[in-house]
């Protein structure tokens, strides 16, 4: 997925000479070829998170279309400030783009993950919020950021997500993944739909992505066949999709997520997940857990 929206990013910088690429000393090898094509529409600030914010936000006040691109706590963390007064509070059309969503660094330590990042972002107004599932996600949420003309936040694992979809998509609203006649719906973005499967092994029921976050939406309308409402995230149990969902919704939602403490813990995204029961064969065995204590 990253590959993809970088090289959509390449295609429109070359098109269009108003699009820039802000980097805070990452993506590496990423945008080598916009460098050495497009030298002065490609801008490494260093490690030196609120000026590379600060000059995104000035370079979008001349009317330039500015991608920001670093691992996300150095994208929307370090740099709070800087997005919520300079990019969100002056409502400029800036694309955030966030590498290593949730546990995707591990075993690098808490330092590493971005497991409140959604949190942080839901407090900025105005700031459009994507966790795409796949590359083709990734892509209709990059057009969408491009045409829309609030600031953007898309956050992403790496590379070599599985492409999921095999026709056109819209991203403002749920879709299926997975789909039954089960009355049964878990819903899920980013990474981890990695597990869809393990969770299927467990129980039929219906899977659902959401790419964009906060988009508007009716979820009562949408929810209101269902009996039983899960949401899964590889993000802090509690600030993320399935808190928000919850204040949109008078349905029961039972949420899935990482408990919201400091990651101590020493292993890879999958140790982690399984520590933390968002494995797919944990999530579906607590489903089923969760479906017969109601009767």
């Amino acid at each position: 997925m990253r590959n993809s929206i970088a090289n959509y990013v390449y295609e429109y910088c070359k098109k269009d000479e108003n699009g820039f690429v802000i980097s805070g000393d990452a993506g590496f090898g990423v945008w080598d070829r916009l460098k050495d094509e497009l030298p002065k529409q490609f801008i490494n600030t260093g490690i030196n998170e609120a000026a590379m914010t600060g000059l995104a936000a000035g370079l979008a006040l001349s009317n330039h279309k500015v991608f920001i691109y670093n691992i996300i706590p150095f994208v929307i963390m370090r740099n709070y400030e800087q997005v919520r007064v300079d990019i969100c509070y002056q409502e400029l059309p800036v694309i955030l783009l966030g590498i290593g969503s949730g546990i995707t660094y591990a075993p690098a330590g808490m330092t590493h993950y971005s497991v409140e990042d959604i949190t942080l972002a839901l407090t900025m107004p105005n700031l459009n919020i994507f966790s795409p599932t796949d590359p083709v996600e990734g892509m209709e949420c990059l057009k969408y950021a491009i045409k829309s003309k609030n600031p953007s936040y898309i956050r992403i694992a790496k590379a070599g997500d599985k492409i999921l979809h095999k026709e056109n998509i819209d991203i403002t609203k749920p879709i299926f993944l997975y789909k039954s006649s089960s009355k049964n719906i878990i819903l899920l973005h980013g990474s981890i739909v990695d597990e869809m499967d393990k969770i299927l092994e467990q129980i039929d029921i219906n899977i659902v992505s959401v790419p964009f976050i906060n988009s508007e939406f009716n979820w009562d309308s949408f929810l209101d066949e269902y009996e039983n409402i899960f949401t899964l995230e590889e993000h802090f149990i509690n600030g993320g999709f399935g808190s928000l969902l919850r204040d949109k919704t008078d349905k029961k939602i039972y949420k899935f997520g990482i408990k919201n403490e400091y990651i101590h813990k020493i292993g890879n995204r999958d140790y982690l997940r399984k520590y933390y029961e968002i494995d797919g064969e944990s999530v579906g065995k607590n489903i089923i857990k969760i479906i017969k204590s109601k009767g």
